[in-house]
This record gives structure tokens, sequence and C-alpha cells, in this order.
């Protein structure tokens, strides 16, 4: 029963562990261009199955990914029926509008015939607003989704309903207003922005007027902190060992039970408890130093001020792993 209790307390510590090998930072490196193509298709089969299973959201996203990685016009159409999905008609027009023009004579008349009728369904569904403001290179959202910088080409596409529309450029005061539109809606509108505003009174009719908060200063980035790869690289071997240790524990303890149910020597009774009892004293040996070596490691990774290089980096420290005993010694 000591032996079950021992392994209890090992089983609870050993998933503290892995909870906190489960928390260490990872790095990623940037895809190298030569397997961009590879990452489009990979993104752009994604995203079918993501639609097929009803997970628009996420499939609009891996299949604007495919189109940013590698454009197709082949990839256009997907995207639209994606935005029909989700009820975002001005989306659907605009990647329609643009796959008609960008896939030209490769599109065969049966589906061009198609795409155009869904083009005048669309267009009694959104509305267009042509917006003029007095500063160039100004940012300009819908929604707090980007759509150009002035002065625009051309008149924005809406979705019907409510519309946050949003102009800003540094230096300037923001200038945030909320209209309402319907389906065919045609609206012009002009918006002022102040050198140094905070915020511009609303256009007569155009709706209503936030102010901008100011940016908050941004804090001075402090040392950086280094993540103790071969801390967690110890953590981890210690850790593996004591699984392996523990499954040896457990086969041993059942071997010694059902010795003791069936006729036995006394001598093969004691090999067996003896060695129950060692791998025993292994497995609390091996948790003790995980749980040593895993605590070091947060300690190093979330706590521990980054180095001054001004200070002594002579710190150490040391684990030992002795028969039924564990020691760990440092110097900071």
């Amino acid at each position: 029963m000591e032996v079950m209790r021992r392994l209890a307390r090992w089983l609870s510590l050993l998933t503290a562990c892995a909870l906190l090998l489960s928390s260490t930072p990872a790095s990623a490196e940037p895809a190298a261009k030569a397997e961009e193509q590879a990452e489009a298709r990979t993104r752009y089969k994604k995203g079918l199955e993501l639609y097929e299973e009803g997970a628009f959201e996420a499939a609009l996203t891996e299949l604007q990914r495919a189109y940013d990685l590698a454009p197709s016009y082949k990839i256009l159409y997907n995207i639209a029926l994606v935005h029909l999905q989700l009820n975002d008609h001005a989306g659907a027009l605009r990647s329609f509008k643009k796959y008609l023009d960008d896939g030209g004579k490769k599109i065969d008349q049966k589906r061009r015939g198609e795409v155009e009728k869904e083009l005048a369904k669309l267009q009694s569904r959104v509305a267009s607003l042509e917006l003029k403001v007095n500063v160039d290179g100004a940012e300009v959202s819908i929604d707090d989704l980007d759509v150009g910088e002035t002065p625009l080409d051309a008149a924005l596409v809406v979705n019907a309903g409510k519309r946050k529309l949003t102009v800003q450029k540094a230096g300037y005061g923001t200038v945030t207003k909320v209209i309402v539109v319907a389906g065919g809606d045609k609206k012009q509108l002009s918006l002022e922005l102040k050198a140094g505003a905070s915020s511009t009174p609303p256009a007569k009719g155009a709706g209503t007027a936030r102010p901008s908060k100011p940016d908050k200063p941004e804090s001075p980035a402090g040392p950086k902190r280094k993540v103790p790869w071969l801390w967690w690289g110890v953590t981890g071997g210690l850790a593996a060992g004591t699984a392996v240790a523990g499954v040896l524990t457990l086969s041993a303890q059942k071997d010694l039970d059902d010795k003791k149910k069936h006729p036995s020597g006394k001598d093969t009774l004691d090999d067996a408890a003896q060695k129950t009892r060692t791998l025993a004293v292994v497995t609390d040996v091996l948790l003790v130093g995980t749980v040593a070596a895993g605590g070091y490691a947060t300690y190093l990774t979330f706590f521990k001020q980054p180095e001054d290089p001004s200070r002594d980096k002579s710190a150490r420290l040391s684990v030992g792993v002795g028969p039924g005993s564990v020691s760990v010694a440092g110097r900071f």
C-alpha cells in the first residue's frame, strides 16, 4: 500500500510537470519563399474542408491566406461564396467582381453568366458611399476593417444596416461616424480632419461623432528574458525517466501481488519485494529531480529578472541524484 500511495503522489506531481512543460514558449521561423506555393495549396484545401463543415469564418481566413500567398482568380470565387454564407454581401460583390476581372476569358460563359446574375442580386443589397476628406493619405476603415487611403479611387461598397466609418491620420484628430444605410442607397459624405484635434463635430445628418481616445504612450521595452532551454530539456528527460520507472514499479508490484496469491518460495517473494522497493525509490528520486528541475526552469522563465550586463554572471545551480536522495545547490 505504501507503494501505491507513493505512485499516487508521483502521478499528481508528474501531471503538474507536464503542465509546466506545455507552457514553455515556442519559436516559429518564417516559411521560405520556396514553400509559399505548398502552403497556399494546403491552406486552400483546409479552407474548403472548413467550408464543408460550416466553419465559414475560419474558412474565409484560410482561403484569404492562400490567395495572399499565391494569388489566383479561382480562389476569389471560393472567397466570394464564403462571404455569401456570412451574409457579407459587400465582400461577396467585391470578390465576384475581381474574379471576373482577373479571370477574363479563362472563365467559361456558363460560369460567367451565373456570377453576373449573382452580382445583379447583390447590387440591391449593398449601399454606395462616396467619401471626400480634406486630407490625403488618411486611413479609412468600415466597421474596424481597413478599406483604403484618401483620396479613394471609387465609392465604398458597404452592407446595408448600421455602419461605423473611421478616418484617421497621424497628427490629425480621428473622426468616427455611425451611419445607417439601406440596400441600393447612394450617399455622399464629406469629412474634415483637423490638425492636432482629438475629434471632429459630426456633419449634419451624417451620424454621431465619437471622440477618439488619445494614444497611450508605449512603455519602454525592457531587457528580453531568455528561455532556459537546457533546464527545460533536463526537466523533460527526468519526467520521461520518471514515467518509465513508474510503469516498471507498477509492473513489479503486480508481479509481487501475484506471487503472494500463489505458493512461492521465501527467496522468490523477497526478491520480488526488493525489486519493487528499489523501483519505487528510483521513481521517487527521479520525481523529486523532475520537480526540482521544472521548478527552477519555471523560475528562470517567468519570475527571474532579466540579467543586467553589469552584474556577475557566475550564478550556478547543481542537482545531485543519489540512492534515495536528491540534492540541489545553487549560487545567485
